[in-house]
């Protein structure tokens, strides 16, 4: 079963998680505040980035406080990876990562922005890859009908072989790297 956050006339949203043969995505929500927060401090998780993890729980939740409004006026955003029921193998309890998709306008033009965050001890088992192939697969986030891009770090060799993976290609060298950090590569995802 597939589904996503729809936004109400009232502003309210109806979420129903993504399912996949492993994984449970769902819009992030408040209540995942502390798993967010412990995610995106740990340093393993961003030992090929340049972002810098998180140092104080006020971070977390203003950016929680964007990705939510994300979802409340545009339909799309992050979700939290969880394994689907207690029976899947090999998988822990709690926050595995997020996944996702908000929008950004690139040169004038309506897009989508990917971005996926995986706890360190998930890394390797192929998780990342099937939540964004259900993220990008799912016609109510956006992707069938927007250019989707993902931004990495030049040295980030895992994400750059995930991005790959789920059909994304380097952009031509003239396009502009969202953010405009030295170091950044952006990626295009071929339809």
């Amino acid at each position: 079963m597939h589904g996503a956050a729809i936004p109400s006339s009232d502003g309210d949203r109806r979420a129903v998680p993504l399912r996949t043969p492993r994984l449970r995505l769902a819009p992030v929500s408040a209540p995942d505040l502390e798993e967010l927060f412990a995610l995106h401090a740990d340093p393993r998780a961003f030992a090929e980035d340049l972002t810098e993890p998180l140092t104080e729980r006020a971070q977390m939740r203003w950016v929680l406080r964007q990705w939510l409004e994300s979802w409340r006026r545009h339909g799309t955003g992050y979700l939290t990876v969880r394994a689907r029921d207690e029976a899947t193998a090999g998988l822990p309890p709690g926050l595995l990562g997020v996944v996702g998709l908000t929008p950004l306008e690139l040169e004038g033009r309506p897009a989508l922005s990917a971005y996926w965050r995986l706890a360190p001890e998930v890394r390797g088992h192929g998780i990342a890859t099937e939540a964004m192939r259900a993220v990008l697969a799912d016609p109510r986030l956006g992707a069938s009908d927007r250019e989707v891009v993902a931004v990495t770090a030049v040295g980030n060799g895992a994400s750059r072989a995930l991005a790959t993976r789920l059909g994304f290609t380097p952009a031509p060298p003239q396009r502009e790297v969202p953010g405009g950090r030295s170091g950044d590569v952006m990626l295009i995802r071929q339809r």
